[in-house]
């Protein structure tokens, strides 16, 4: 029988970094079902094998049904502070915590007067455009959480399957770690689309005072849709029908739930701005469930989980435009330098294979040039030095291979 959870090694290292450092509150958001409390539990399991005591932690999720009360500082303060000592260290987890208005006090309260080591989590990048940025002044740290990245998933619920039958089920069902494939069909749809409307009635209309859900939907099937196609605010109020100021409010408040994520496009060869920028969704099975798949949809959901996984890797991701020609993303890690990426379903047509390669010999700088595609080919490099791979085998993180 497939593990409860999947261990989420890379965020656990990314959250251990910061342990011990009181003056640092650390930020966790995500989508919603995302994994964020489960990663929560997997760190106080951490601290638990490090000798920690259950005493010396404090974890309360507003989600859950005892704390339904609780609607603001006042409320929230008064259930955190009698459990927290007046010195000595203790562990404090703050879950959905945006549901409790002015929380930012507390949390700074907790800062500035306790030894507690401070751990949040909500659903919302507004968690981090709020108040606290005002009352922290950059004492915080933001791990963004992604749902499974296709090796995540594989680990999880791939038992049995290939690479190839792995993926193509990850491409329909998607990352989210509650969704079962092995449930069929039917209950892996009931169970994104519940997830979809969770999102959408909380952390979309509930936080916007949106009345109209009918434009709300259609907005953001039309976004889910057309992932990967350039498009600007305008081409959006063309298709839709529906003011320009609607369609602003509605696309940030996807943002802001994480639901939609934003390439602007890079022009390489001048610093003139694009204003056609291309929108991903957080997770192809909840596109799947919106939408639908079908074959010709596989390039763009392909070109879509690439991007995801360069987000995960750390990378800030660029569209590229390079004259009249697009290279799919151009990623830039915190770590400095470049990369470039081509995504396609199969490089077998020679047509096909020399458009993807063509714009890369345009490019005149080394930084690594990769394309990558679902056909089975192994892994090599073209005479220009372009790196040809399955994207599985790069989603596997095989890169050195």
């Amino acid at each position: 029988m497939a593990q409860r959870f999947v261990v989420r090694k890379g965020y656990l290292s990314k959250i251990s970094a910061f342990r011990d450092k009181t003056d640092i509150v650390k930020v966790v958001t995500g989508v919603r079902r995302c994994g964020k409390s489960t990663l929560m539990l997997q760190f106080m399991d951490v601290l638990k094998k490090d000798g920690v005591s259950e005493k010396e932690i404090v974890h309360i999720n507003l989600e859950e049904p005892e704390y339904f009360d609780v609607k603001d500082a006042g409320d929230l303060a008064g259930i955190v502070f009698p459990m927290v000592p007046k010195t000595g260290r203790c562990y404090v987890f703050l879950d959905e915590i945006q549901r409790a208005e002015g929380w930012e006090r507390v949390v700074n309260s907790l800062v500035s007067g306790t030894e507690a080591d401070v751990y949040i989590a909500g659903s919302n990048a507004h968690l981090l455009s709020s108040e606290l940025s005002t009352y922290l002044a950059g004492r915080y740290v933001s791990i963004d959480m992604l749902p499974l990245s296709f090796a995540e998933w594989k680990e999880f619920r791939g038992e049995g399957l290939d690479n190839t039958a792995a993926f193509y089920r990850y491409m329909t069902c998607g990352g989210f770690p509650g969704v079962d494939p092995s449930m069929g069909d039917v209950s892996v749809k009931s169970m994104l689309r519940d997830m979809y409307a969770s999102i959408v009635k909380w952390d979309i209309a509930s936080r916007g005072q949106i009345r109209n859900m009918e434009e709300l939907d259609r907005l953001m099937s039309y976004l889910m849709h057309n992932i990967g196609n350039p498009m600007s605010l305008n081409s959006i109020v063309e298709g839709m029908g529906v003011s320009r100021d609607l369609v602003d409010k509605y696309i940030n408040l996807m943002k802001e739930a994480f639901v939609i994520y934003r390439a602007d496009r890079y022009d390489m060869r001048s610093s003139a701005l694009n204003p056609s920028p291309k929108y991903y969704v957080v997770d192809p099975g909840l596109r799947d469930m919106a939408v639908g798949f079908s074959q010709k949809d596989a390039g763009r959901v392909l070109e879509n989980i690439v991007y995801l996984e360069l987000i995960r890797r750390g990378c800030t991701v660029q569209v590229g435009k390079y004259g009249a020609r697009e290279i799919d993303f151009v990623a830039s890690p915190t770590t400095g330098g470049r990369g470039y990426y081509q995504v396609c379903l199969s490089m077998n047509d020679e047509d096909t294979a020399e458009r993807e390669l063509s714009v890369f010999r345009s490019v005149k700088d080394s930084f690594p040039k990769t394309v990558l595609t679902l056909d089975p080919v192994v892994r090599h490099s073209t005479d220009e030095g372009i790196v040809i791979m399955s994207v599985t085998e790069w989603l596997l993180g095989r890169t050195d291979r």
